[in-house]
């Protein structure tokens, strides 16, 4: 794996649990909002001197069995990774529970993943309505593979959430309630807050959401699902 950095401990992913965070390497969208263009573009990371070791990590990880109760494996696009599959395999031989960030363009490996109960919580981006993504995203997208990955994590049998980042003078409420239409039978939704500074594209430098304006977009995400939250 291409580890960037390890958060060793948090509180904010599962209330009453401890976790640590590992940040991997790569995308394979071009989010123009993305504030961490140095771990996605690829000329960026060839300057990056200093990734993480697995060894590195899993001594750490053994140092903290019966202490942290989560691994949540996030950022930029892990399912890249080609040993995604045997790294949380190993993790979880050490009995911790695995949390995997993730967007939709892998299905293939998700659907492994849960056959083989690697994962205990899967939380993925939905970045807006499908029929006009690409103008956000800048890479061409398939459908069919957006669909598929959000039919598995429905149908899967472990807790999962879907997030979407909102970003003012693009993402709209209109709008917004089509793609929460879109998957209005899912457990979970949060609306998360984009940071304004650092975006890969200089465009999306606008400020961000006000907490009155978000709870707008709540509102509508609560006709269609149960539980909302707000990430500010």
């Amino acid at each position: 794996m291409l580890i960037s950095a390890i958060q060793k401990t948090t509180l904010l992913d599962y209330p009453w649990k401890v976790a640590c965070i590992i940040f991997t390497t790569w995308c394979n969208l071009r989010c123009g909002f993305c504030y961490n263009s140095e771990f996605v573009l690829p000329e960026k990371i060839k300057e990056i001197q200093d990734f993480i070791p697995d060894n590195i990590f899993f001594n750490f990880l053994k140092t903290k069995i019966w202490k942290l109760d989560w691994v949540v494996i996030c950022w930029w696009e892990p399912t890249i990774n080609k040993d995604l599959y045997d790294f949380c395999k190993s993790i979880k031989e050490l009995w911790f529970l695995v949390k995997l960030d993730t967007n939709w363009q892998n299905p293939k490996i998700l659907r492994k993943l849960l056959d083989d109960k690697l994962v205990d919580y899967i939380a993925m981006d939905i970045k807006w309505d499908y029929s006009n993504i690409e103008e956000l995203l800048w890479v061409k997208i398939d459908k069919n593979i957006y669909l598929e990955s959000i039919d598995i994590i429905i149908n899967s049998d472990i807790d999962y959430e879907f997030r979407t980042t909102l970003v003012k003078n693009y993402h709209f409420l209109n709008v917004f309630e089509e793609v929460v239409k879109q998957i209005s039978w899912a457990k979970k939704y949060a609306i998360q807050n984009y940071k304004w500074w650092k975006t890969l594209d200089k465009n999306f430098m606008w400020e961000s959401f006000t907490s009155k304006e978000l709870l707008e977009f709540k509102k509508v995400c609560l006709k269609y699902i149960k539980k909302c939250e707000i990430r500010m």
